[in-house]
């Protein structure tokens, strides 16, 4: 399915070592940040290598700019599914990504700079901690895009209960105090702070006994393993059967005409 328009490009992700600490930087800033399968891929491939790397004690994601870490998955991709039945490659992909950052046993801290939605705001849920600044707004917002929220909405239920599905239902963005007191950002600086706050975090990690850090992790995920995989299922039907509708493509070319129709661009 994945063209060239989809694939990876080695600016998309950019690599710096902070010291003992390997700064991700998703870098497509053209689109809020958002990512595509390509670009999942290579996430996990990074953290795969940084897993194994004696020089990488820990891992810090962020996105270029100031205006998103991650706005999810880049629409523009979606677009070229005709049904359901070739949408399941793809999403077996993003399974394999999550996986990888599951089971990443080193500290990995989120540098929240901006919006994270989607499935950009599924994979801070993975990190072991959340650094944001005052401006930031974070939330599923999938059924507003014609998309079903089910994964996402079964990470937030697992934090805050009943809650979440009134969140995923209205596709509401949370703003960072919101989302603290809910548990999804444990530290909130100024905007010019939030790298560093969160190398500091990822430091402050890295000092804790690597192998009592690693098993803790390994635990932690077993606690809802189960959970976890049956959401994944529930999540690759439920996609199966709005795809094969054509409704979310429909939804996500009219996304489109309304943003060009904003920005004075005239609809090919």
């Amino acid at each position: 399915m994945e063209g060239r328009k989809f694939a990876y490009k080695a600016e998309d992700l950019l690599s710096e070592m902070r010291e003992r600490v390997l700064v991700l930087t998703i870098n497509r800033q053209e689109s809020y940040n958002s990512w595509t399968a390509a670009l999942r891929d290579e996430l996990a491939r990074k953290l795969l290598a940084a897993e194994t790397d004696a020089n990488v004690e820990a891992v810090v994601l962020i996105g270029a700019g100031d205006k998103a870490f991650c706005s999810g998955q880049d629409l523009t991709e979606l677009e070229e599914f005709r049904d359901g039945v070739n949408i399941v490659p793809w999403l077996k992909r993003f399974e394999s990504c999550y996986d990888t950052v599951r089971q990443f046993s080193k500290p990995l801290v989120a540098a929240i700079n901006g919006v994270a939605a989607g499935s950009g705001f599924q994979v801070t849920q993975f990190c072991d901690y959340v650094v944001a600044h005052p401006g930031v707004r974070m939330g599923q917002t999938e059924v507003s895009s014609g998309l079903p929220s089910v994964f996402g909405t079964w990470l937030m239920w697992e934090r805050i209960g009943r809650r979440a599905i009134e969140l995923a239902l209205q596709g509401r963005l949370m703003d960072a105090e919101e989302a603290k007191q809910l548990g999804f950002i444990h530290e909130i600086v100024e905007p010019s702070q939030v790298l560093e706050a969160a190398l500091a975090a990822a430091c402050r990690l890295s000092k804790q006994s690597p192998i009592a850090y690693k098993l803790s992790k390994v635990a932690n995920r077993q606690f809802d393993q189960e959970r976890y995989s049956s959401a994944m299922k529930m999540a690759l039907v439920a996609y199966q059967e709005a795809f094969a509708t054509g409704i979310p493509q429909r939804k996500i070319r009219e996304f489109f005409e309304t943003r060009r129709a904003r920005s004075g661009e005239h609809a090919t």
